[in-house]
């Protein structure tokens, strides 16, 4: 399939950008007023409209809805998740005036109306599209998001428990629950490994290994990653909320099981048999879930169902739903992908 493809970037100056965001967030006194404020909105706008002039295309993914584009663009809205979920529960946006989410929940279903189609990457961030937005069910597709990174399914050995955690945001990503939770395992198996990639603390625990940060723009700390996912037995990511999990997607293609938070998009890609979902701050739930996967032919056959399920997360599909969504046809006459 052959799709030309155009990147437009509505993001300003940095200068300017600055200036904006500062002077939107000036009378609440709330940064975090601001992303989505009318100034800062007028300005990306201004850009996109720009942008979009004189150009020929079928139809725009708008990602977000930080910006309006030109009346009479054939556009379909992607998100991972809508401003009343994350304004529930997400540590930035929740910070948010009441005043600054009213204002930009108009901005918003006014973009909906205007979709082509609104496209999610999961079937939580719809179902918000449906009840809390108004939009039409026949309106709103689920499209998924693929794996930044793959590794090869490798011959593991499933007799020690070795479990992997990436997270850039610590707190966020349940990462001290991770710790404690291992540490009751570990004192009932004392050959279980804890791998820890990403914005951690000094970490001096027994059987755990600290990584921090590893850039996938540098070619070592890829090779790193990709060995400490062929190297895992379960992804342990239980995040307080998780717009998607792309780190599912990258585990289950590494033909691994993951134990993810129960509030978000985790659910859609774990499934019900490549691995487990915990309540946010469920310490007992999660130890209970890292013993059971701690089991060789539990973790195993999770995995083998994790990888199987893999294949619905790819970004080739994405692209493809997303051409369902715009109600366009496969340049080589292909079957599109079906919406999750």
């Amino acid at each position: 399939m052959d799709v030309g493809v155009q990147p437009i970037d509505v993001k300003l100056p940095r200068g300017l950008e600055e200036v904006l965001l500062a002077a939107a967030a000036a009378p609440t006194r709330n940064r975090y007023d601001a992303e989505g404020a009318p100034l800062t909105m007028r300005a990306r706008s201004m850009l996109a409209r720009r942008s979009l002039g004189g150009a020929s295309f079928d139809g725009v993914i708008q990602i977000g809805t930080t910006f309006d584009l030109p009346r009479g663009v054939r556009y379909v809205t992607l998100e991972d998740m809508t401003l009343l979920q994350a304004g529930s529960g997400h540590p930035v946006f929740s910070r948010m005036s009441g005043t600054a989410t009213e204002r930009w929940e108009r901005r918003r279903v006014a973009i909906y109306e205007r979709a082509v189609m609104c496209a999610a990457a999961s079937r939580w961030t719809g179902e918000s599209l449906r009840a809390d937005y108004g939009v039409a069910p026949e309106k709103v597709a689920v499209v998924g998001f693929g794996a930044n990174h793959s590794t090869t399914v490798p011959d593991r050995d499933w007799r020690s428990p070795r479990f992997l955690f990436v997270g850039i945001d610590w707190e966020r990503k349940g990462g001290p629950l991770v710790l404690r939770a291992f540490s009751r395992l570990r004192g009932l198996m004392p050959d279980a490994v804890l791998d820890v990639v990403g914005g951690h603390p000094f970490l001096q625990q027994p059987g755990v290994k600290a990584h921090g940060v590893l850039s996938k723009a540098h070619q070592e700390d890829r090779e790193t990653v990709a060995e400490l996912f062929r190297r895992a037995t379960c992804f342990v990511m239980p995040s307080l909320i998780e717009p998607f999990g792309i780190a599912y997607v990258e585990a289950a293609s590494a033909g691994l099981p993951s134990i993810g938070g129960s509030v978000g998009g985790p659910r859609d890609v774990i499934g019900d048999d490549g691995g487990i979902v915990v309540e946010p701050h469920d310490e007992q739930g999660l130890f209970e879930a890292m013993l059971r996967l701690a089991d060789p032919d539990t973790a195993r056959r999770m995995g083998s169902a994790a990888h199987e399920r893999s294949a619905l997360y790819t970004w080739p599909k994405v692209a493809e739903r997303l051409l369902r969504a715009l109600e366009l046809q496969a340049p080589d006459g292909r079957e599109l992908a079906p919406f999750l």
